[in-house]
């Protein structure tokens, strides 16, 4: 009889020790799905994301740039416009870049700098025009053609243009100013 006892004794270690370990196997798989839901919670739903410092920083460098070209100018003497400078802010323009690898969205939002009245009543009759030619050159760029501040004030170059050339091929207007510039 003791030789029976000895085989459910061993019988009995292995149970204990099988139902320990899908013990600890329940555990660990519990704490992994509540951390697991717990990050998912913070990141999607409590998390806050935050600029990028490029895209924070930007937007205050060029207003800053901004009022030093309207100084350097002095409304419009050189051009010979009248004394004050008309600034008249376009609506943000969402677009998806021109790139092959992924998706990518730049939001711009810019001011203009006409030289008098009449330029500013022609600019706002033919905004849709000239939304219509930016939003074209935006959307033909790539990250990579923006990504660097020389990208970047190219494109404020070809804006210019594309807005003087949709008014008329004139120099109506003196300077484009980024005040929102955000990559995504």
């Amino acid at each position: 009889m003791e030789l029976g006892n000895d085989a459910a004794g061993e019988g009995g270690s292995e149970k204990k020790k099988g139902g320990m370990m899908k013990l600890i196997i329940i555990a660990v798989a519990g704490l992994l799905v509540l951390g697991g839901g717990g990050f998912a919670v913070w990141k999607f739903f409590l998390a806050k994301p935050a600029p990028p410092p490029a895209a924070e920083g930007q937007p205050k460098a060029g207003e800053e740039k901004a009022a030093k070209e309207a100084d350097k100018h002095g409304g419009g003497d050189k051009h010979g416009g009248d004394k004050s400078a008309t600034m008249i802010t376009l609506e943000p323009f969402i677009v998806n870049l021109a790139d092959t690898t992924g998706k990518r969205y730049l939001k711009l939002a810019l001011a203009v700098d006409v030289k008098d009245e009449a330029t500013k009543k022609n600019l706002e009759a033919r905004m849709p025009q000239v939304r219509d030619s930016i939003l074209l050159l935006l959307t033909s760029k790539s990250f990579a053609d923006i990504s660097p501040v020389a990208g970047k004030l190219k494109l404020r170059n070809e804006v210019l243009r594309s807005i003087n050339n949709t008014l008329g091929g004139g120099q109506g207007v003196h300077a484009v100013y980024f005040t929102e510039f955000v990559v995504q």
